[in-house]
């Protein structure tokens, strides 16, 4: 069982994320986020890491070059995408190999999907998990409303999650999971047993918050104790 913690914001919340090992850290690009970090900040950041590589970058681009140009300005290589059709994240992984510099050792570009899941999974639902499923590194789930995820807070129904990640693992055997949404440490607490069954990674973000942004050092203890149990 893998944690991210997501919506860094401050060199003392990543310090502690670090120390109490969390395997995975998010920084969000995106406007519409109350845990928005410019690219800037974003680079200032990775600057106290001891683990680069730990480093996820949440985007929503407008389009291909936009996410180019978040992916280069960054440097993060762990990409978290909220936009972009499945056809794009294709080719932004075709042209990001073709681009690298072969004269040295280059991290692979990592897509991961957001996808909205709400109470049930309809037709097209199943049909959008199984288009970027083909193309994907890791599929995410988190709640979705009114068409946006992420910042909800609201946890995809159990039966639900489990339903989803299948459908993914159908379609792509090798294609990972996370679950987002609403998650917590009473939640991986009671669930995680079963629910580690289907997921690689569990996404925390306001479970670990006394307020958007502002990490609580005691609810990521917890979290990370219930890890090593």
């Amino acid at each position: 069982m893998r944690i991210k913690i997501c919506g860094i914001r401050s060199k003392e919340d990543l310090k502690i994320c670090e120390e109490k090992g969390a395997d995975l850290m998010g920084f969000i690009n995106i406007e519409r986020s109350k845990r928005m970090v410019e690219i800037e900040e974003i680079k200032t950041l990775l600057s106290f890491m001891k683990d680069k590589t730990k480093a996820v970058l949440v985007i929503e681009p407008l389009n291909m070059a936009d996410a180019e140009e978040k992916i280069k300005k960054s440097g993060i290589t762990n990409i978290q995408l909220h936009s972009l059709s499945s056809e794009e994240i294709n080719q932004l992984k075709e042209k990001y190999q073709k681009n690298e510099d072969k004269t040295q050792k280059s991290p692979e570009l990592t897509i991961t999907r957001a996808i909205g899941i709400s109470e049930v999974i309809n037709g097209h639902k199943k049909r959008e998990i199984e288009y970027f499923a083909d193309v994907c590194d890791f599929l995410l789930f988190d709640y979705e409303i009114q068409g946006k995820t992420g910042g909800t807070g609201k946890q995809i129904p159990t039966e639900t999650a489990i339903e989803a990640a299948e459908i993914g693992k159908t379609r792509n055997k090798n294609v990972k999971l996370t679950l987002a949404g609403g998650m917590n440490a009473s939640r991986i607490k009671n669930e995680g047993k079963i629910l580690k069954k289907f997921f690689n990674v569990f996404d925390i973000n306001s479970g670990v918050e006394d307020k958007p942004g502002v990490k609580n050092n005691s609810k990521i203890t917890e979290l990370m104790k219930i890890k090593v149990e």
